[in-house]
């Protein structure tokens, strides 16, 4: 009796763990699109459903929802992104307050300094949705860099969320 309840247990035990505490659930997050209005833009929140659990695998795919763009009906109604089409996501560290985001290099790809702050800003807002990550660290394949692009957007240290929504 003692060996067919400890089969049982051998058994069940980790598909019972995977089920309540391992398994991804669906969860909303929000991303950051732009929009432009006039002669300058700002950001625009969007909400994405994704199958994540923790705080990091969230903001991955908060940010894997963010690398694909805008949805059409998103784009219809003038919304789009400063973050270069083609642009990957390295990986994702949280841990101190602050989310490391390692981008492919096309990150830095194109655009002037209003799309370059643009992109940071998107980059930032994304990641700071959770109380864990209260800062981003952009990073750029694998290496801390003193500025994004030629236009010299400073990302030198951990960015935090502005108190007001900026615009570029």
């Amino acid at each position: 009796m003692r060996r067919a309840l400890a089969a049982a247990l051998i058994i069940l035990l980790p598909p019972l763990v995977w089920w309540f505490f391992i398994r991804p659930i669906p969860v909303d997050v929000t991303i950051y699109f732009t929009r432009g209005a006039d002669q300058e833009s700002t950001l625009a929140p969007v909400v994405r459903t994704v199958r994540a659990r923790s705080t990091e695998s969230r903001l991955r795919e908060a940010y894997r929802a963010l690398l694909a763009g805008p949805t059409a009906e998103e784009r219809a109604v003038g919304l789009s992104s400063e973050i270069p089409a083609g642009t990957g996501l390295r990986g994702i560290v949280v841990g101190g307050g602050v989310a490391a985001v390692d981008f492919t290099a096309e990150v830095e790809r194109g655009g002037g300094s209003s799309s370059m702050q643009g992109r940071v800003w998107q980059i930032v807002y994304t990641g700071t949705q959770f109380p864990a990550a209260s800062k981003v660290r952009i990073l750029i394949e694998g290496q801390h860099r003193q500025a994004l692009g030629g236009e010299g957007v400073i990302i030198d240290m951990p960015i935090p969320r502005p108190t007001q929504t900026p615009t570029f």
